[in-house]
């Protein structure tokens, strides 16, 4: 039934399946280690309790046993057999020696007290009493006395009519019954013993899991130079083995990507420059004699494009490493609007920076300028005329939110899960590469990248980098 249970983890259903397992183990121990004691203790004192029985029936002459009658306790043979018993239970160490008839009348006993009238606990062994042959012997179920001590009787048929009755102490029982409260707390320590082991157990299982959990999240960022996590044994270690070949393999087809990139690059770039030398002679020869430079023109925007798609390209399969340092905020925030500074005044778009009281960031400088450069064009190119973005930064719990609102259309639900996997674009001059290159360049310096559209309209990108305060403690 736990594997049914979906809402619980690998590790809490490791603790709850030992617990229950082991667990009801100890309990049914208990328990029958107790009911164990119990019976050897009752079937040794039923054995001494039918010896003692016979013994006394042994030192008794059966002969006057007519002469009893419950109408007259005084008479001769009550005095005879009291005397008689009496001294038996003296010699035996025995609370009680009694007589009684087939009405269950005690007519005479060792012990001080009433006489002539019916014992209903005696009742209670009615069938066990009956069934006694002449000269055989049983006994009760242990009870409680008048004093509130523990007893158990022994019966001895003497004639047709007559039974002896023996009373022996079972104080001893009291301390059995103790020992159910201590098997108990046996049972109850034995639980918690448990849940302990489970949790140990548990942690030791998953400590390893979660190890190469997060080995896998490492790679699958990016991280191919993280080492394998130690101390993986058994058949988790071939796990580890395969994960670690993975990451060798996509580590070298990553690096084969990377030079076949850079290998195309060049190839493009060095002819490029060259055409883009030639196209610009061209538009001054033209310019010179006064004719149309508008195909030359042309020319030279595409050759531009070109070589900002490869930059793009590159960017992305092979950024810098970062190398995080205190920025201030405030001067970067003006630095990206000087260099946007076109852009923004060819739609007349304005740029507010909103981020009093914000502390400094521990990010890699040249990287934030690129993402904010980036997401400061992605909103210019989303916005029409007189259009607004703002940058804010705050200081939440984590580190310190930097974000970049717009007043546009915002972006599709539909597109929002995949606008920052490389090569998507819903423009049809986009490379699909600036977001992507954005999270990379977050997750170079441990910071979180996300989007979402506003509820009063217009599109917001969020990034939590770490306080320069923090950041720095950790590179320390």
């Amino acid at each position: 039934m736990i594997h049914r249970l979906p809402g619980l983890s690998f590790k809490a259903r490791i603790i709850l399946t030992f617990t229950i397992l082991t667990a009801g183990l100890v309990l049914i121990l208990s328990r029958i280690s107790y009911v164990s004691v119990k019976n050897i203790y009752l079937n040794q004192l039923s054995d001494q309790t039918r010896l003692l029985t016979r013994l006394s029936a042994s030192g008794l002459n059966t002969r006057y046993l007519t002469f009893l009658d419950a109408q007259t306790p005084e008479s001769l043979a009550s005095r005879y057999y009291g005397d008689n018993m009496r001294t038996q239970a003296e010699n035996m160490r025995l609370p009680n020696i009694f007589i009684f008839d087939h009405e269950f009348r005690v007519l005479v006993q060792a012990a001080a007290g009433e006489t002539g009238r019916r014992d209903a606990r005696l009742l209670l062994s009615r069938t066990e009493i009956e069934a006694l042959e002449s000269g055989q012997s049983a006994t009760s179920l242990p009870f409680k006395g008048d004093d509130g001590q523990w007893y158990l009787w022994g019966f001895y048929r003497l004639d047709r009519d007559h039974w002896l009755g023996v009373q022996e102490n079972a104080s001893r029982l009291e301390k059995v019954e103790g020992l159910s409260r201590v098997f108990w707390g046996i049972g109850a320590a034995g639980v918690l013993l448990t849940i302990l082991s489970g949790g140990l157990l548990a942690r030791a299982l998953t400590r390893p899991i979660d190890r190469l959990v997060r080995f896998s999240e490492l790679i699958g960022s990016g991280k191919f130079d993280t080492p394998l996590p130690r101390a993986v044994r058994g058949e988790l270690a071939i796990l580890a083995a395969a994960l670690d070949k993975m990451r060798r393999d996509l580590a070298q087809h990553h690096q084969e990507k990377e030079t076949m990139l850079a290998q195309i690059a060049h190839e493009i770039r060095n002819p490029l420059g060259g055409i883009e030398l030639l196209a610009g002679l061209m538009r001054e020869d033209l310019q010179r004699q006064a004719a149309d430079t508008g195909y030359a023109d042309k020319m030279l925007q595409e050759i531009a494009g070109l070589k900002s798609l490869i930059t793009a390209y590159l960017s992305y399969s092979r950024p810098l490493k970062a190398h995080p340092e205190q920025v201030d905020l405030a001067a970067l925030i003006e630095e990206v609007r000087a260099v946007a500074h076109q852009g923004l005044a060819e739609k007349a778009v304005t740029l507010r920076a909103d981020i009093d009281g914000a502390p400094d960031v521990w990010f890699d400088r040249s990287h934030l300028r690129q993402i904010l450069l980036n997401l400061l064009g992605n909103s210019v190119e989303a916005l029409g005329n007189n259009g607004r973005v703002t940058i804010r930064a705050r200081r939440n719990g984590r580190g310190t939110v930097i974000a970049v609102h717009d007043d546009g259309p915002g972006i599709p639900e539909a597109h929002l899960e995949s606008v920052f996997e490389p090569f998507f674009t819903t423009r049809s001059d986009g490379t699909g590469l600036g977001l992507a290159v954005c999270r990379k360049l977050c997750r170079e310096n441990r910071a979180e990248i996300r989007a979402f559209n506003q509820p009063e309209g217009g599109c917001a990108v969020e990034i939590l980098a770490a306080v320069a305060e923090d950041g720095g403690k950790d590179e320390g």
